[in-house]
């Protein structure tokens, strides 16, 4: 356990320093939750459990279908390797916070990186063919 704990901290840590760009607003999961509506319009980064139903907390959450989650609308194909190094995964999102009438939970728009924590370097929006967000 305490193993886990250090992880989890080393690669919040992590996460900080790939922050690839200085506009946007390092927020953490609940900083999302907890001022959502003072949020919208931000550039943000977030840190975020990704599958095809949105991003949520962990992946705890997301197999709960936790009604925290964060919606990612995109029209585009998805390629297997999108599927095997980017789906069911911790990534790193960059993009800005804006809502929508119909829906309480928030939306994340005009991504401009979508990394996996394991490899920042990696680019999972070259893997959608396509893509419009």
């Amino acid at each position: 356990m305490r193993k886990f704990i250090f992880l989890l901290l080393t690669i919040s840590s992590a996460i900080q320093v790939y922050a690839s760009d200085d506009d946007y607003k390092q927020i953490t999961w609940s900083n999302l939750f907890e001022s959502h509506k003072k949020l919208v319009g931000e550039k943000v980064t977030l840190t975020a459990f990704y599958n095809f139903a949105g991003f949520y907390k962990d992946l705890e959450s997301a197999d709960s279908f936790s009604m925290e989650y964060l919606v990612f609308p995109f029209y585009g194909d998805v390629t297997k390797d999108f599927v095997k190094h980017c789906n069911e995964r911790m990534l790193i999102v960059e993009g800005i916070i804006s809502s929508h009438e119909k829906s309480r939970a928030p939306r994340i728009k005009k991504v401009t990186r979508l990394s996996p924590v394991s490899n920042p370097e990696y680019n999972c929006l070259d893997q959608i063919l396509g893509f419009v967000n």
